[in-house]
């Protein structure tokens, strides 16, 4: 029995491997295709894989170490792990894809089914109304006696604008939908934060303190992109709420810390 089992062991280590290889050769062309049709039949390709691969138990603890255009990030309790990518097409809008895998083998894919857009902040989104994001941090919470996730992630609206988001994640009967009343502030069920694409946004957990850290936005001058300056505000976790607080120090040491691409985007040259 213990010879059998160390065989299949092996050979879904092995397996896995090999999707890894062929996963990478697929992101390769995604990149480099030189066209909306090539690049959807691709992606079309990459989505095929990876409902087989992630159907591999061994899948959950594998690194994809070689997929550097893939996001990979496990939620604090590790539980939950996001794989997320996105890629341009001819027009300059982004496409994003995103896979929920969760430790109890439930696999849930999501497609952006429309362009990108600023999600309203009072409102349940459902996943065939995803608004397109790539997740980097994913906190978790107990709302009747269910895990939910704060999300934190970060989308692209034009060319001069992006946003970064604080979302909540439920999974109940193997459908999702974000956004939920955690937060102080009234009938608010997510925050979105636009801003100037020339400028960086600082969103950060520090677990340390239960505290979501943000810059303050302001307009500069006639233009109607907000830019953020150098003061903080945030949102603390207290009994799985989020309490607004006006003015909060940002530690810099956190700023200098390694951070995963997914928080800069994972487009070429991003």
């Amino acid at each position: 029995m213990m010879i059998g089992c160390c065989l299949c062991s092996s050979f879904s280590a092995t397996k896995i491997s090999r999707d890894e290889i062929l996963l990478k050769g697929l992101f390769g062309r995604l990149y480099k295709a030189p066209s909306d049709s090539a690049r959807s039949i691709l992606n079309d390709s990459i989505c095929h894989q990876f409902n087989a691969t992630l159907s591999n138990d061994s899948s959950f603890q594998y690194a994809f170490d070689s997929l550097a255009y893939l996001g990979k990030i496990y939620s604090t309790d590790h539980k939950l792990r996001i794989y997320s990518w996105n890629y341009i097409s001819d027009t300059g809008d982004y496409r994003f894809f995103t896979y929920f895998q969760f430790s109890t083998k439930q696999l849930i894919q999501l497609v952006q089914n429309r362009p990108c857009y600023l999600p309203d902040e009072e409102k349940i989104i459902t996943a065939n109304n995803w608004y397109g994001a790539l997740y980097y941090n994913a906190i978790p919470i107990n709302r009747d006696n269910q895990t939910q996730y704060i999300l934190l992630g970060w989308s692209h609206l034009s060319e001069s604008e992006n946003f970064k988001i604080i979302d909540v994640l439920s999974l109940k009967d193997s459908t999702i939908t974000f956004g939920a009343p955690i937060f102080n502030t009234e009938s608010r069920f997510r925050m979105a934060m636009p801003y100037s694409s020339a400028h960086s946004l600082a969103l950060q957990y520090d677990a340390k303190r239960s505290l979501f850290i943000f810059n303050h936005l302001h307009e500069e001058g006639n233009k109607d992109k907000k830019i953020p300056d150098e003061s903080f505000s945030g949102y603390q976790l207290v009994n799985n709420k989020l309490v607004y607080k006006e003015e909060v120090t940002f530690d810099h040491k956190e700023e200098n810390q390694p951070r995963t691409k997914v928080e800069y985007g994972l487009e070429p040259n991003k």
